[in-house]
């Protein structure tokens, strides 16, 4: 009995953290990690700050928590869209698969763009530095994943991925950071801008690149994934 009782305070336990990160995550996508004081995650989750308090000493720790979170919930919709399906990745060409990391991942900044702003460039604790840089690394071993399989393709000579990587993970950063300025551009600009990325990141990584018309219409819909990873929707 007493084994039940504490395993059922345990998942109670885990179910409360769960709670208050997802709460935060919410007010973070609003407003920034500004936004997610304790007070307000508190009020969010509809607890006392002395709850939260409880799971997480201070914001520092929270934010990084919420930052796990939200990070781990891109992440994974970018690597469900490289991977085409879990029988598809050696059947899909590798830049192919760039295409759509470039795609989805830009779309979703775009798209979530106080989120975005939040994740890749908002000033925060040093728990959330540490998490952008752990981050950062899993998109850089996702590409170097797929360049080497473009060579394994045939489709790109043996080059220094270890350098390609992180360039072209640099440069999709770096190249959300105007669209993502405080006026944003419309539709047509972000075509415009996801078109224009993807076709660099395509040559940078030595990729022979098709024009439009003739690449195949088969990638993932993004704006799918995004609806259905909103922070409201990831219970």
């Amino acid at each position: 009995m007493a084994y039940r009782s504490t395993d059922r305070t345990e998942q109670h336990k885990l179910a409360r953290n769960a709670a208050l990160v997802e709460a935060g995550h919410e007010l973070v996508a609003d407003g920034g990690f500004a936004a997610a004081t304790i007070a307000r995650v508190a009020e969010r989750a509809g607890v006392s700050t002395g709850t939260v308090y409880t799971y997480f000493p201070d914001k520092a720790s929270l934010s990084a928590a919420i930052f796990e979170r939200a990070a781990g919930i891109e992440l994974e919709v970018v690597r469900s869209a490289v991977a085409f399906g879990a029988d598809a990745r050696l059947l899909t060409p590798a830049v192919d698969r760039l295409d759509a990391l470039v795609r989805v991942f830009g779309a979703r900044a775009l798209r979530g763009r106080t989120l975005a702003t939040a994740l890749l460039f908002e000033a925060a604790d040093v728990g959330v530095e540490r998490e952008r840089l752990v981050f950062r690394r899993a998109y850089t071993e996702t590409v170097a994943e797929i360049l080497a399989d473009g060579v394994r393709e045939g489709a790109l000579r043996a080059h220094r991925i270890d350098l390609l990587a992180p360039a072209i993970v640099g440069a999709i950063g770096e190249a959300v950071i105007r669209p993502l300025a405080p006026v944003p551009g419309g539709p047509e600009e972000h075509e415009e801008v996801l078109e224009t990325l993807a076709t660099a990141c395509q040559r940078l990584a030595g990729f022979a690149v098709l024009p439009p018309h003739e690449r195949p219409a088969d990638f993932p819909d993004e704006r799918a994934t995004a609806n259905s990873h909103h922070p409201r929707n990831t219970h």
